[in-house]
């Protein structure tokens, strides 16, 4: 007979909850053509969950953005903003400490709409699905993947200067099979290699800058087609779908399995999350022409390649060259908050009893008037 473990939330948890700030983090940011059939694989797969006819959203691309975003940044200084819980007798999270982490992610924008009878009073939103996402912290991977839904994993990542003063480069190493023999254990080995040649302008490269998209970007004529601007900060912090995000919703599949029955799901949920990518300064472009990046098609690697490259059937055992459209490195201060569970999934539990669903996807138009016309947030489904 099976019985509930229950949860226990301790004081001295290393899961810690948001919001977070994030002073002075160095990002370094690359841009890649991607496949709008692959990222509409992945909305079917991880996030437009449940039978199509009674689902009251779907997700699909944004096609007005064909690119995937990978972005490498460096966390000086992590620090909890959670304030103190009320009546509990325990050190706050914001004075347990600070820790510093690296992190690399692929972000691909993606939007929700509404469909069905409940078409429009279902909020309509531009969120980011993290396909892929590593770090270098132990209680960065746990805490992402416990609390916020989003499928962090452990990696070896050098994230720093190149050759060339000014340049850089990156490298993530990951435990993986090197092939599909039975016996086979993991090992650590390199999932994916950057080097850029200094930042424009530089008489370092081997391409004419001129050619370069920040070129594009720096001159007057650009400038005036886009209103006026004058400088190339401008014209990002103008645009939020712009090469830098100035919010960044996250969204992602949080989920927990049946230990017994690992196909089975126990819990599952779509959780969102907002970054904010505050004080933009020390914006540098790199020529994205004069960039080496690539991925090694490799064993088990090859399931991840799937998501995001296009790579074929079957590992090559080669590195899949990718060619980047823009990529720029600059700091900025990242406030992580505002968690929101908006999709709770009904399941059916052997000798328990079962899961209902919910949902917060309401439109903000008509949550006001939520209270009279139907159930609150939390109200199983049907």
């Amino acid at each position: 007979m099976r019985t509930r473990v229950p949860y226990v939330q301790s004081a001295a948890s290393q899961q810690v909850p948001p919001p977070y700030h994030f002073p002075g983090v160095t990002v370094n940011a690359f841009y890649m053509n991607i496949s709008m059939e692959r990222v509409q694989r992945y909305c079917d797969t991880y996030l437009n969950i449940g039978e199509e006819s009674t689902r009251e959203y779907v997700y699909r691309p944004l096609a007005a953005w064909p690119y995937a975003t990978v972005l490498f940044l460096d966390y000086p200084t992590m620090i909890s903003a959670a304030p103190p819980s009320p009546g509990l007798h325990e050190v706050p999270y914001a004075d347990r400490g600070a820790i510093s982490q690296t992190e690399v992610f692929v972000a691909i924008p993606v939007v929700r709409y509404g469909r069905g009878a409940k078409r429009l009073i279902t909020d309509t939103a531009l969120e980011w699905a993290l396909p892929f996402i590593v770090v270098g912290n132990p209680m960065s991977s746990v805490c992402g993947r416990e609390m916020l839904g989003l499928g962090k994993l452990l990696a070896d990542i050098e994230n720093g200067v190149g050759r060339y003063p000014e340049s850089f480069h990156g490298r993530i190493s990951l435990p993986g099979w090197p092939d599909d023999e039975p016996g086979t254990m993991q090992r650590m080995q390199e999932f994916m290699r950057i080097e850029t040649k200094p930042v424009l302008p530089t008489p370092a490269g081997t391409q004419p800058p001129y050619r370069s998209l920040a070129t594009l970007m720096e001159s007057p004529e650009a400038s005036k087609l886009v209103g006026g601007m004058a400088s190339v900060s401008n014209f990002i912090d103008s645009f939020s779908l712009g090469l830098i995000p100035t919010s960044m919703r996250t969204v992602g599949l949080k989920q927990y399995r049946d230990a017994a029955d690992p196909q089975r799901a126990v819990y599952q949920a779509l959780v969102t999350c907002r970054a904010q990518y505050l004080n933009v300064r020390d914006v540098r472009f790199y020529n994205e022409l004069d960039i080496d990046m690539y991925f090694n098609d490799i064993g088990s690697f090859h399931e991840i390649l799937e998501v995001f490259l296009e790579v074929g059937a079957q590992p090559t055992g080669k590195p899949h060259s990718v060619n980047t459209v823009a990529a720029l490195r600059f700091e900025a201060d990242i406030n992580f908050d505002t968690l929101r569970v908006i999709r709770e999934f009904p399941i059916d539990r052997d000798g328990l009893p079962p899961t209902p669903g919910a949902s917060d996807l309401v439109s903000r138009w008509y949550r006001p008037l939520r209270g009279f016309f139907g159930p609150r947030r939390g109200v199983g489904l049907p």
